[in-house]
Order: structure tokens, then sequence, then C-alpha cells
């Protein structure tokens, strides 16, 4: 069966000429429902939508909602991560306790073994730089201006 052509006319009554029939949810994007709304809901009802009087409270009823979505969502946001963490802590502990186990008595030897030599360092850096301290008070007491400063 071919479906029937329709003729849609704007608000002056001119024609666009031959169109196919519009589904009725091409109905709801259209500004022409709002009109439909003002002849067919009773006046009441479009008095209490217009006034303001009812905007507030359910802005704050939504917007009351909209934190709670957010609290629910953040915790829920902890509550995964918590989990995943947990998980993967619980599975990475052999691994830290055998590398603990077998890494600790290397890492105290090579400390151990490495002291001497940098107790060796710390004191020839302490004496180097007595030297060098030495070196620069003997020769700015030897310089010919520093005797003038003191005499001034």
């Amino acid at each position: 069966m071919m479906q029937q052509l329709q003729v849609e006319t704007d608000a002056v009554g001119a024609g666009e000429g031959l169109q196919q029939a519009v589904p009725w949810s091409a109905w709801i994007t259209r500004q022409g429902w709002v009109r439909w709304c003002m002849c067919h809901v009773p006046r009441s009802w479009v008095q209490w939508w217009t006034t303001s009087g009812w905007r507030q409270p359910l802005q704050r009823v939504l917007w009351g909602l909209e934190g709670i979505l957010y609290l629910l969502l953040s915790l829920m946001l902890c509550h995964a991560l918590f989990t995943t963490g947990s998980y993967l802590l619980s599975s990475l502990w052999p691994v830290v306790a055998t590398a603990w186990r077998h890494l600790l008595p290397a890492v105290l030897l090579l400390v151990l073994s490495a002291l001497p030599a940098l107790l060796f360092t710390a004191s020839f850096l302490l004496l180097f730089s007595t030297l060098l301290s030495l070196v620069g008070l003997l020769t700015s007491m030897s310089h010919p201006d520093f005797a003038q400063d003191l005499d001034q």
C-alpha cells in the first residue's frame, strides 16, 4: 500500500507543495507544540507554570538530588579504587616479602662495605676545605690593602 501524501501549510496558508507525512516524533522538536499546549492546557495550569513561586523549591530539590548523585558517584569511585588497590597490594605482598628477605642482607652488606670509603671521602673533603680556607686567609692577610684597613 502506498503512503498518502499530505499538504502542509504554514500559518498564512500558503502551501509548500506535496510532502511526505511527518512522523509524530518530529512534532516534539517543533515550536508548534507550545501553541498547541497553550490552546489545550487549562488556563490555571498555564498560570501555575508561568508563576515563579514553584520554581525555587523545585530547583532546590533538583540541586539536592544532584548533590546526592555526586556523593554516590564519589563513594562508588572510592570503593572501586580501594578494592582495586587492596587486591593489588594483596597480590604484591608475597613478592615484596621475598624481595625484602633476599635484598635486605645485600643492601646491608653494600652499605657496610661502602662505609670506610664514605668516611675517608668525608674526612678528605673536610681537610681539603680547611686547607683552602687557610690559604685564602693567608693570602688576604698578606695583601697590602688589608694592612691599611686595619690601620684606619
